[in-house]
């Protein structure tokens, strides 16, 4: 794990290229796009975050971001921003693009449920319904 300094990835060399492990963030040209990018930089600018590599890609990184001083990071060992954009239906797991998820089956189930509670409370990119892809192609 690396930690991250008040603004973000400045720890890490830059030359070192950075992913969220698991999700992708909503299209940057979709309805979402703005918002998703917005709410992220809610979530980490002016935070010291915990940055858990979960994979690595030559010089590209698989980062999940952990908030130190969010609550829920106490009593849930995967909670993690990542989680939460996807709560918010801002963000979406990457079944096809994660070519490691199946690695970690504690972090897909609980990215699975943020989606679930993310389509019931019909947030983000999911305020009209279901936008997924059939997902028991993936399971």
């Amino acid at each position: 794990m690396h930690v991250l300094g008040e603004n973000g990835f400045n720890i890490l060399p830059r030359n070192i290229l950075r992913l969220f492990s698991f999700v992708k963030l909503a299209d940057p040209d979709s309805d979402y796009g703005k918002e998703a990018l917005d709410r992220f930089r809610g979530l980490c600018e002016g935070r010291k975050l915990i940055a858990n590599i979960d994979h690595k890609e030559g010089s590209l990184l698989h980062l999940r971001l952990i908030d130190p001083s969010d609550p829920s990071v106490q009593t849930d060992p995967y909670a993690c921003i990542n989680a939460d954009l996807v709560r918010e239906g801002l963000a979406s797991i990457d079944r096809k693009g994660c070519k490691y998820l199946k690695a970690y089956p504690q972090v897909n189930q609980k990215l699975r449920d943020s989606i679930q509670l993310a389509k019931r409370d019909r947030l983000g990119m999911f305020e009209f319904g279901d936008v997924e892809e059939d997902e028991d192609a993936f399971y």
